[in-house]
């Protein structure tokens, strides 16, 4: 469904990433896994055409589009929940989530609010309440429902778990998990590498904005190098003992 290919991206003479190539299939939950200023956001972003390349493609459904306006992505299937959430904190709950829907025909918005809604009941409950005054996973789960809002094929995550608690945590990705088991195919990036490949079916590493480990979620996570480099303290003790 989505093919990322040799993809180079520079800020200024920064590197941010190097010959990255990613591939999801339709379906899939593939998980991108990498430290702080790794490239990941990057290279969502570019994916977004929000940020430029340098060199390399991105396929999407067997159209390439590498040049398409952002807008035109969306419009395409493809939606972005970006790191740090970033709702309109001075909208309602309700008109963010019509925010996700300004391309879509009015009769497709009411029924997508109808299904978002259902799966997140608390943005029923809190419908005419600020954005800005939500938790930080009622608004993970606002900027997911939002996402969704643009009917996409497939959904682009980013740090899902940046600043939310352990049970937070858990409650969002189970909710992706449902996303998942309905059809949807799902990239993410994170750096909370146990959550996201315990719930991914595939996964990437990335380092220094190139890509250096790639296979099944539940190899990586049995791997001793991702162990010491990304699953915490008490691991990398263990490895270098």
């Amino acid at each position: 469904m989505l093919e990322v290919k040799s993809l180079h991206v520079s800020y200024g003479g920064v590197q941010a990433l190097t010959n990255v190539s990613v591939h999801v299939s339709k379906g899939e939950f593939v998980s991108l896994i990498g430290s702080n200023g790794a490239g990941k956001t990057t290279l969502l972003n570019s994916i977004m055409n929000i940020v430029g390349k340098q060199k390399g493609t991105a396929i999407f459904d067997g159209k390439d589009v590498t040049k398409f306006g952002t807008s035109q992505i969306v419009t395409s299937g493809m939606a972005l929940v970006p790191e740090g959430r970033r709702v309109f904190s001075n909208m309602s709950v309700l008109e963010n989530l019509e925010m996700g829907g300004f391309k879509r025909p009015a009769a497709e918005v009411k029924n997508k609010l109808e299904e978002i809604v259902k799966m997140f009941p608390v943005l029923g409950e809190r419908g005419y309440q600020m954005a800005g005054m939500l938790s930080g996973g009622e608004q993970q789960m606002l900027a997911i429902g939002r996402a969704l809002m643009s009917n996409p094929r497939i959904l682009l995550m980013d740090e899902p778990s940046m600043g939310l608690a352990p049970l937070v945590i858990k409650e969002v990705y189970e909710k992706l998990k449902v996303l998942a088991e309905s059809g949807l195919t799902i990239l993410l990036v994170e750096q909370n590498a146990s959550m996201a490949l315990k719930y991914a079916q595939r996964g990437y590493v990335l380092e220094n904005g190139r890509i250096i480990m790639q296979g099944k979620a539940s190899e990586l996570l049995g791997d001793n190098e991702v162990k010491r480099a990304y699953l915490g303290k008490e691991y990398k003790e263990k490895w270098e003992r």
